[in-house]
């Protein structure tokens, strides 16, 4: 007897470029009609899927397109998992970033995709590393 698979998973790798953020978003947009989102649902959604996708671009791996991006996503019936990797070997300081947040400094360059996130998702989670900063993100289904 064939075990049955839990969930379903799709993994996209890609250069340092934000026209790969669009790419993401086109798969993402696939993953509506399977996940059967609502409209609003999906935006918030896709707006955290681009704000964590443009930060490990352009701040985690500035730019370099010799860096790569490493997105995954898992589903099943009960919930979606994005996760995010770059390459950055400096370990971000998200403690001071939350800090930020929590002084309500909304106009802080640093910060709002992260707001976003945590407003948009039911969990998020942050683990940085010298091999790159992984972002977890996860919504009930």
């Amino acid at each position: 007897m064939k075990k049955q698979k839990k969930q379903d998973e799709i993994y996209l790798d890609f250069v340092s470029d934000l026209k790969f953020t669009e790419f993401c978003a086109l798969v993402f947009s696939y993953l509506k009609n399977i996940l059967n989102l609502v409209d609003d649902d999906f935006f918030k959604l896709e707006i955290s899927l681009r704000e964590v996708i443009n930060n490990a671009i352009v701040h985690g791996n500035k730019s370099d397109i010799n860096k790569r991006v490493f997105v995954h996503f898992a589903w099943d019936k009960s919930f979606l998992r994005m996760t995010i990797k770059d390459e950055n070997p400096k370990k971000v300081d998200f403690d001071e970033i939350n800090k930020k947040l929590a002084e309500n400094d909304l106009l802080a360059f640093n910060g709002r995709g992260i707001l976003i996130m945590k407003s948009y998702m039911d969990k998020v989670e942050f683990i940085p590393s010298e091999n790159g900063t992984e972002i977890i993100m996860e919504k009930a289904l």
